[in-house]
């Protein structure tokens, strides 16, 4: 079954609520669970004309960590659409996804790299789907300042209490690089990005339960 960037950006959500570890205990309370993830991605467009050829590719890498945890969760997504705009034939039509990634992205989200390998399969022929190695090498740099948000929750139930909370940040940034399906360079260093996001995520979760009297 062919993959899509939504299926591939909805496992990387998950990662949001997968992690959990066990927190210190008091006389006054117990903490029975407290989670503390941090997270950053990166993801661009990019369209590519050369006479009837055009080729739209997306590129998307992830990395999250959770405090104590190794080693850190990693996704990286690559969907390549190639088409002849005068004979309507589609070339490429496929994607890829690995787990296996390098990316690079400071605090501030000015600038970053990502390098990653994958196998990719092309279902521009549905019946006889070819599988290729496919390489992507991206660098990017923020275009705009950065957009931040944070929103806190606390609430208590039955002896139990629960407080969370999230921030977020994110740059509209462009981007440049080179994607390679097998022996062909489907995307080029000369070509920029058509959008691209740099972003950011800190969040914490703490259950607290309360000794029986």
């Amino acid at each position: 079954m062919k993959k899509t960037a939504l299926g591939v950006l909805a496992l990387a959500g998950t990662l949001f609520v997968q992690l959990a570890g066990a927190g210190p205990s008091t006389a006054a309370e117990r903490v029975s669970t407290k989670t503390e993830m941090r997270g950053a991605g990166v993801t661009a467009e990019f369209v590519r004309t050369d006479g009837c050829i055009q080729t739209n590719v997306s590129v998307f890498g992830s990395v999250f960590t959770a405090r104590g945890a190794t080693p850190p969760e990693k996704l990286g997504f690559v969907s390549v659409t190639q088409v002849n705009t005068c004979t309507l034939v589609t070339l490429i039509d496929g994607s890829g996804d690995t787990t296996t990634l390098n990316l690079s992205v400071p605090n501030g989200l000015s600038k970053g790299r990502l390098t990653m390998s994958m196998e990719f399969t092309n279902y521009a022929d549905a019946e006889n789907p070819v599988v290729s190695a496919i390489t992507a090498d991206v660098s990017f740099r923020a275009t705009a300042h950065a957009t931040k948000t944070f929103e806190e929750s606390k609430s208590r139930s039955e002896g139990i209490r629960f407080e969370s909370s999230e921030g977020t940040k994110s740059r509209p940034v462009s981007a440049a690089g080179t994607v390679t399906l097998g022996t062909q360079e489907v995307l080029s260093p000369n070509t920029s990005s058509l959008s691209g996001t740099a972003g950011s995520v800190r969040s914490k979760e703490k259950t607290v339960t309360r000794p029986a009297k």
